[in-house]
């Protein structure tokens, strides 16, 4: 399993290292590696990404972008093209 350090794991779901840090501290689950003679702290990308996903449903902003994107698809198809048809 593929494990990431803090600024990995910051720049694969685009937020800033405090945010991994604070995702850990509220309970992520990481664990310890030695890289390059020292120990440094990661977490598995399965776990990053579930974390990651879990936070994005439960963010009312992250939900209207969708439901806004998916009005304006639904828009488009309703008012088509009339030359082509």
């Amino acid at each position: 399993m593929p494990t990431l350090t803090y600024r990995e794991a910051a720049a694969r779901v685009h937020r800033s290292r405090r945010s991994i840090r604070r995702w850990h501290l509220n309970g992520m689950r990481m664990g310890w590696e030695v890289r390059e003679g020292q120990r440094v702290r990661v977490v598995e990308l399965t776990v990053l990404l579930a974390w990651w996903r879990q936070r994005l449903r439960n963010d009312p902003v992250h939900q209207q972008r969708l439901r806004a994107k998916k009005a304006a698809q639904a828009a488009a198809e309703t008012f088509s093209d009339p030359i082509s048809e």
